[in-house]
């Protein structure tokens, strides 16, 4: 059964910030920690195999196997119902747009402890788009960059792929093994091997290098500009 408090979900491989975000969650009445993971693709994971998936999720830019970028555009897509509210030491506006353009309903920087994340929290929670006021940036349209991702998406949907399909694209393109996608699909690995090849075949590629810098120079993942 849903539980009737707010439920939030911290991913983040910072043990002092998992701690913090934490304590800042404390503040806020009628809101619940539901779980903490230490990285996105461990949080897809997770969403596949529970049943009860959170309200909100505080999202780590900076991340191993799977960064933040890569699990909010992941999220949007396939579990739309989870609100994301990035929380990142890097201010820059590519890394703020990135998050945002990926479906994030909000920014937080981890500067002064994170003290402006309940404020997030609570605006999110009623539908508002919020960015932290410590970074100072006033033109950040939600809609414009939501209006763009949904471009590249066409895309994308001009393949006619099916949604596992576009699971695989996703997630072959995350540095995780073909075991660990198959374990987070509940399938064979054998069962990926073939999505795989026939996913290659469409995007007319030969390797998994080839895989996921095509996937990304098309527009149907994304990784955070931090990296490149």
């Amino acid at each position: 059964m849903k539980s009737s408090a707010l439920t939030i979900a911290i991913i983040d491989d910072t043990p002092k910030w998992v701690t913090n975000a934490a304590n800042q969650i404390k503040k806020i009445n009628n809101c619940l920690l539901l779980v903490t993971l230490h990285d996105g693709f461990d949080f897809v994971e997770w969403c596949y195999h529970h049943k009860e998936l959170p309200d909100i999720a505080l999202v780590d830019v900076e991340m191993p196997k799977m960064d933040g970028v890569q699990l909010s555009d992941f999220l949007t897509t396939h579990f739309p119902k989870i609100k994301i509210i990035a929380i990142s030491s890097h201010g820059h506006i590519e890394v703020i747009e990135d998050m945002i353009g990926c479906g994030a309903w909000g920014f937080v920087s981890k500067l002064y402890e994170m003290r402006n994340l309940p404020f997030a929290i609570e605006a999110v929670a009623n539908g508002l788009v919020y960015i932290d006021p410590t970074l100072h940036l006033k033109d950040i349209s939600r809609e414009q960059l939501m209006g763009e991702r949904n471009n590249q998406k066409h895309q994308l949907n001009k393949l006619k792929l099916s949604n596992k399909q576009k699971e695989i694209i996703a997630l072959y393109s995350t540095s995780a093994g073909q075991k660990e996608i198959a374990t987070t699909l509940s399938v064979s690995s054998k069962t990926i091997e073939n999505r795989v090849r026939t996913v290659s075949e469409i995007l007319k590629v030969t390797n998994r290098q080839e895989f996921t810098i095509n996937s990304l120079r098309q527009g149907f993942t994304r990784i955070a500009r931090v990296f490149r």
